[in-house]
């Protein structure tokens, strides 16, 4: 009974949350001391701004909770909204210098697990006592007092769970504070809370990984089980709880389209629309399936209605096979459009190993972000940590504003799409005659360069934070393995760094080639000046040319034609950025990962760009992911997963298939079924990704005219999901396009 109630607390607040629903007492907290210890180096700024908030925030519990973990989200008054809106553009606004972002990442969550607080602070007080640098006892001290802080807000927690009369609930409080977890419930308990801080708190936009807690959580679990103090349905009731949790902490609308109009947006509530991912199954460290009673637990715990936490399944092969009952849950939540999606273990191990990563590194694998990669916790992410700043040394003016150009997605402003357009252009103004491989010369030429640039950018970029290592400190840092051994901030200390490289708005281009190859090259249907000009004109008076170039092959139709020139396009990619990345990888172990991968950029740079050969009109959607176009995949789904098997199987990390299922298709147990061997067979081929939406599109269409009716829809964005009447209508839009 107290598990229906938490989740229908939970649905409630993801559906009828205020937009504009506010953490308010983080804002007032923070707004009264933002400009207090303005002296003090930014490690123990932090420290004392995260200890002040923590021993002030309240600590809300329901009767109903075994997992103790809330904040305060509420609409602000007239008062309130116009000191909020000053806050946020004052010079001492927090997160400038204080609360530096800790997310887009995971933590070390083993060693949590394994050594609680009391062995993290043995870690830092070591470090302390061996250190001789002035700003590596700095940051050791921060970490120590940040770890105090955690303490006392979990005893607070205690206190009040006591008052409540959750006794249990308390117990596993005063655990997690005081002493190294020893139950499933403690443990639990103290991962909760160490993601609550941050994803509340501190980060905004925190997107955390929070680990493979199947396997972290199993051999106390597993002993739990052996005592008789845990029974199945127990461990649910924790379970289910934990995923609770994540949605409560959450806002309304979506990040990526959605603006302060339709959003609540992450300035109001740090988490309000950021994944957590948790991870399942996948291989051990000796490479053999790791799945076990655990993994089937937190799937089953799985609650379609929930945005969080995104459940990352390592595929393993043939796991349909081993683990029947596994893959019956699993395919049957997928069916009712939950918050899961589908990566081969096989194909990102075997990317990584083919980079020149160790074997034992790159079984550690996570994803994070819209589905981005990452060896686990040994790799910092170079946008999402903190970067060269006011916290680390300069040497010229030069070097400064080098740093300090804009994030570098492709070679040109509306990506991949762009630079072929470029190629078009030259070719057809030559005298002689173009061929294909002119145009694969000239648009892997132009990418190879932009790869150099980007690679020496942040090896430039890496070289100044690694300066004053130790100036800077993360939350993050205070669960980091290699940051309580060196004492520097994981943003320079980490054993990886890497940024993502991404061919974006790839089908859209593989159809631009296909649609030259074979209309201008093969057919000779048309010539490349005539193919321009119907392009520049949108196709206006030039139906026959737009007939003709949406009647061309398509990547998705499983043809000869299409399939050849998405495999040599998706592998000379990948080619490319591991081979520019093995002189940085092999001097200071950073590199570009390879991946196809838009998230929802195929929106604004479609609706920003011209029209392209595919046949695709002007200021309309690209393709997205490795998802080929809206409305290409006539030749059904088997088709398009053939297609799709044409991408390297050890050259991408990460690429998001949207698998969007019309629910009358796989009704039923026996539509259960097919669809599990449809996917799995997928899957045991090679297939890299996948993550289902199942919504009959006239369900999607009535909810954008009677949103109250419809609240209980949810789709797959990219590598979350959202409440469908509550996200932006052009991104609606899209949705429908791709189910139709």
């Amino acid at each position: 009974m107290d598990r229906m109630e938490a989740i229908r607390e939970a649905k409630r607040e993801l559906t009828e949350k205020p937009l504009f629903a506010t953490s308010a007492e983080r804002f007032l907290i923070l707004d009264e001391i933002k400009s207090q210890y303005r002296d003090y180096p930014q490690p123990l700024r932090f420290a004392k701004f995260l200890s002040i908030l923590l021993s002030r925030v309240s600590v809300p519990l329901k009767e109903y909770d075994r997992i103790a973990g809330r904040c305060v989200d509420r609409e602000l008054s007239a008062e309130e909204e116009v000191a909020f809106q000053a806050f946020l553009h004052h010079e001492d606004y927090p997160e400038r210098e204080a609360f530096l972002n800790s997310g887009h990442c995971t933590y070390s969550w083993d060693m949590v697990v394994k050594e609680g607080l009391p062995g993290l602070e043995a870690r830092a007080k070591a470090g302390l006592l061996s250190c001789q640098d002035p700003e590596k006892e700095v940051f050791f001290t921060a970490i120590l007092q940040i770890y105090q802080a955690l303490r006392e807000y979990m005893l607070r927690y205690a206190d009040a769970a006591e008052a409540k009369g959750l006794a249990e609930t308390a117990r596993n409080l005063r655990k997690a504070a005081g002493e190294k977890p020893d139950s499933f419930a403690s443990a639990l308990q103290l991962l909760w809370i160490v993601t609550l801080v941050n994803c509340a708190y501190i980060s905004r936009n925190p997107t955390l990984t929070v680990g493979r807690l199947d396997q972290i959580l199993y051999p106390l679990y597993e002993a739990d089980r052996k005592k008789g103090v845990l029974t199945r349905e127990k461990a649910k009731a924790y379970i289910t709880d934990y995923y609770c949790k994540h949605n409560l902490i959450m806002g309304r609308g979506e990040h990526q389209v959605g603006d302060a109009t339709n959003s609540t947006t992450f300035y109001r509530i740090c988490n309000f629309d950021a994944p957590q991912y948790l991870l399942l199954a996948g291989s051990d460290e000796n490479g053999d399936p790791a799945s076990n009673e655990l993994t089937l637990l937190f799937a089953e715990c799985i609650q379609p209605a929930f945005k969080n936490p995104v459940v990352v399944v390592r595929y393993t092969k043939n796991m349909d096979r081993q683990y029947p009952e596994l893959w019956r849950v699993l395919t049957e939540k997928a069916l009712k459009s939950a918050s899961l999606m589908f990566y081969n273990d096989a194909n990102v191990i075997a990317t990584y190993r083919r980079m020149g990563l160790p074997m034992e590194d790159c079984r550690k694998y996570i994803h994070f972000g819209c589905n981005w990669p990452a060896p686990g916790d040994q790799c910092a992410w170079m946008l999402g940590s903190p970067r060269s700043g006011k916290f680390h040394a300069y040497r010229s003016d030069e070097e400064r504003r080098a740093l300090n150009i804009p994030y570098m997605r492709t070679n040109m402003p509306h990506a991949w799409p762009e630079d072929f357009m470029i190629i078009l252009r030259e070719l057809a103004e030559r005298d002689t005659e173009a061929t294909i491989e002119d145009f694969y010369e000239m648009f892997f030429a132009r990418m190879g360069d932009f790869i150099d640039r980007k690679l020496k950018y942040l090896s430039r970029e890496l070289s100044v934070r690694k300066r004053r290592p130790s100036a800077v400190l993360t939350y993050g840092d205070c669960f980091y393995t290699d940051s309580l051994r060196t004492g520097e901030c994981f943003s320079a200390s980490a054993k990886y760094h890497f940024e993502l490289q991404a061919f974006q708005m790839f089908g859209t281009v593989t159809d631009c080639f296909i649609a030259v190859d074979q209309l201008v090259m093969i057919e000779k249907k048309l010539t490349l000046k005539q193919l321009l000009a119907a392009v520049d004109a949108d196709f206006v008076g030039y139906d026959r040319v737009l007939a003709l170039c949406r009647n061309a092959d398509k990547y998705g139709m499983d043809t000869p034609l299409s399939n050849a020139h998405a495999k040599r396009l998706s592998e000379t990619a990948s080619r490319l950025v591991i081979e520019k990345n093995k002189p940085y990888f092999e001097k200071e172990k950073l590199f570009l990962a390879p991946c196809i991968q838009s998230d929802t950029w195929h929106l604004k740079f479609g609706e920003d760009f011209p029209a392209t050969p595919d046949g695709r009109r002007a200021h309309t959607p690209f393709s997205q992911n490795i998802r080929p176009s809206n409305g290409v995949c006539v030749n059904g789904l088997t088709a398009m997963f053939n297609s799709i098997l044409q991408l390297p199987s050890d050259g991408l990390l990460s690429g998001a298939l949207n698998l969007d299922i019309d629910p009358k298709q796989f009704a039923g147990e026996t539509g259960r079924e097919l669809f599990g061997e449809l996917l799995a067979t997928y899957l045991n081929r090679g297939g890299l990704h996948a993550q289902v939406t199942c919504v009959d599109v006239k369900d999607l269409i009535d909810a954008q005219k009677n949103p109250d009716q419809h609240r209980d829809l949810r789709v797959r964005v990219t590598g979350y999901s959202g409440v469908f009447v509550d996200i932006a209508k052009r991104l609606q839009d899209d949705i429908i396009e791709r189910l139709k």
